[in-house]
């Protein structure tokens, strides 16, 4: 999922796949602070559990749903509208993470482990046989198959309408889905998948949906819309017309909270208020609700805020009950921590990077960024320990590649907690150097042109300097301190930078599209935050060529082999040798994995899980219970 750092992650888009800190110290850093292990910093649960109580949860600024259909459009898809509003309302078949564990958490899913077979080409779901939707009917093999015809139909229609789409994945791989019992579903797809890929980021995306939505009007017959026996023999033409009811229900904000569809539901929560304004809104226990931990409390209530500090004010003050704390208030934990509040942070599963313009040609720039030396060059320059230190306080752990250490996950590679490029300007320069350029007056300049071994490379003529323009998120507090910091490394290593501040949209929708021709020569450098990956974090359509979230047209044979293997090969761990290329071949520069901190009252409490969980963009409310 696409995020970008205004002190906390803000998830933009989400890619295939569904943006610490201890009682007594931060996460690991090169700073030398120890890393955070299992649940450290978060107290165990109370004995003492007092039913009832709103519990007020405080969304930061820009970071609130604005969806209610679990079947999300591009424009709405992030980890806000989907793991902290519609899961707590529609349940997806498979939950994460389990504990500390970053992998399916089966007690909590809606379906055991799924069997591969048939080359890994079937798929042999079995669900829970005790959910139900609160109108009294089952949680079954049929809501499944339902809710993939009804996303066939949506992509059809326009991809856009399916954030999480990406071509030839889920669902439009899915040669034929059927129950073949009240409970199990089969799936054949078109070709196989790697099992890893095939269950953390594609069955991942499936919330079953209830048949009182198979209908074109609410209120019909069950099943009368005809999506759940529809195929793609007339185009999805019965479930297109029920996506559209849906579609058009859920871009009414001012509803949700009064429109009966909406009412049906089979997770722990129901939707009673939505500010169509400010998209607070407060939830109630489904009284109905036949999965695990039942809610005790009276209430969710999400409160939405203007601004970060806003947040963190009503935080701070006691009007909230949970709350992020946002990087600039890090200094003031202790504090908190004196008042009555636990606090616990680590970073989320995914990588921060600043990523090169490999398309533009302005000053040959693609000629010169094509030069592994100069992205290594490049990577000499971000200074790690200073933004652990100056940026995150401490709160924030080094990461090389788009895979971190830290959460812990089978898919680390190697050379992940490795400082590959370690912070020197001297280094950087030195590089260059090595390679045909020379320092003239401030600037790096190519003095000997050609392929040999020492020349500069190819496309890169004599005289040319090596300048960069950046384009930053000017939003975000900490980016604009990590521009700036880099831009400094980068002026005494013979480097000088333009530093261009664009807001978040800007760089996403204006400058990141190949086609836009104006803009993708305006720029060498970008960062508008980074990226929450998939457990199984391959970064098929973000590194591959011509990936949908390509944002620089990175293009690199070896890269695209591995991650071929990734996605369609049978070892599970080819993730592992994909992300340790990415890490040393640098399609961007990879910059520390900031904690994500989050602050509760010591008066309310819970499994430990369900607090070590909010960083990683998972939240389970209905385990939480006041202690007085």
């Amino acid at each position: 999922m696409r995020f970008a750092r205004t002190g906390v992650g803000v998830a933009a888009l989400a890619v295939v796949g569904a943006t610490a800190l201890a009682a007594c110290g931060s996460s690991g850093s090169s700073t030398g602070n120890a890393v955070v292990k299992g649940y450290t910093g978060i107290p165990a649960p109370a004995k003492t559990k007092v039913p009832g109580g709103a519990v007020t949860f405080g969304m930061a600024a820009g970071a609130t749903p604005t969806w209610i259909l679990p079947i999300t459009p591009g424009a709405n898809s992030s980890v806000y509208t989907i793991s902290y509003f519609q899961y707590l309302m529609y349940r997806p078949l498979y939950w994460s993470p389990n504990g500390t564990k970053l992998e399916n958490d089966y007690a909590e899913s809606l379906a055991s482990a799924p069997t591969f077979s048939n080359g890994d080409k079937t798929i042999t779901i079995n669900m829970d046989q005790n959910y139900k939707w609160s109108d009294g009917e089952t949680v079954n093999a049929d809501d499944v198959v339902f809710n993939t015809n009804l996303m066939q139909a949506a992509i059809a229609e326009n991809p856009s309408n399916f954030g999480n789409y990406s071509p030839g994945f889920w669902p439009t791989n899915v040669a034929s889905i059927k129950a073949t019992g009240p409970y199990t579903v089969q799936v054949n797809l078109t070709k196989a998948d790697n099992p890893g890929e095939t269950l953390y980021n594609e069955l991942s995306l499936i919330v079953p949906l209830p048949q009182a939505w198979d209908v074109t009007k609410f209120g019909n017959k069950p099943d009368s819309g005809g999506c759940l026996t529809d195929t793609a023999a007339d185009k999805w033409a019965k479930c297109k017309a029920v996506y559209n009811m849906l579609d058009k229900a859920s871009t009414s904000l001012s509803t949700y909270a009064t429109n009966p569809i909406w009412q049906v539901v089979d997770g722990p929560f129901r939707l009673s208020q939505f500010n169509a304004s400010t998209d607070a809104n407060t939830l109630v226990p489904n009284k109905a609700y036949t999965g695990p931990d039942k809610p005790v409390i009276s209430s969710f209530v999400e409160e939405a805020y203007t601004s970060d500090e806003a947040e963190f004010t009503a935080l701070r003050s006691g009007q909230l009950d949970v709350g992020l704390v946002p990087s600039n208030d890090y200094p003031q934990v202790p504090s908190l921590k004196k008042n009555g509040f636990n606090v616990f942070g680590y970073p989320d599963f995914g990588f921060d990077y600043m990523y090169f313009n490999f398309a533009d040609k302005t000053g040959n720039w693609n000629s010169i960024i094509g030069q592994l030396y100069v992205r290594q060059a490049l990577a000499h320059l971000v200074d790690s320990p200073g933004i652990i230190k100056s940026v995150d306080h401490g709160y924030a752990v080094a990461a090389n590649g788009p895979v971190p250490p830290e959460p812990a996950s089978p898919y680390s590679p190697a050379n992940a907690a490795t400082d590959l490029y370690p912070y020197s300007t001297s280094a950087a320069a030195s590089l260059l150097e090595a390679n045909g350029w020379k320092d003239e007056s401030g600037t790096q300049t190519c003095v000997k042109p050609g392929t040999a071994k020492g020349d500069c490379g190819a496309g890169i003529p004599s005289g040319q300097k090596l300048t960069i323009t950046f384009d930053y998120n000017s939003q975000s507090p900490s980016i604009i301190a990590e521009a700036t910091a880099y831009a400094s490394a980068a002026k005494a290593a013979g480097i000088p930078i333009t530093l261009k501040g664009q807001t978040f949209n800007t760089i996403l929708t204006d400058e990141d599209d190949p086609a836009n021709k104006a803009g993708i020569n305006s720029w060498q450098l970008a960062d508008f935050g980074g990226f929450t990956s998939g457990l199984y974090p391959t970064t098929n359509e973000i590194f591959n060529t011509g990936g949908t979230y390509n944002e620089g047209d990175y293009s690199s044979a070896t890269a695209d082999s591995l991650i071929n293997q990734s996605v369609y090969g049978s070892n599970p761990k080819a993730v592992n040798s994909e992300a340790s290329f990415m890490a040393t071949n640098l399609p961007g520069l990879f910059q520390p994995e900031s904690d994500h901190v989050y602050a509760w009252k010591n008066t309310l409490s819970g499994p430990q899980a369900s607090f070590w969980e909010l960083p990683q963009f998972s939240i389970n409310p209905e385990q939480w219970y006041f202690t007085k």
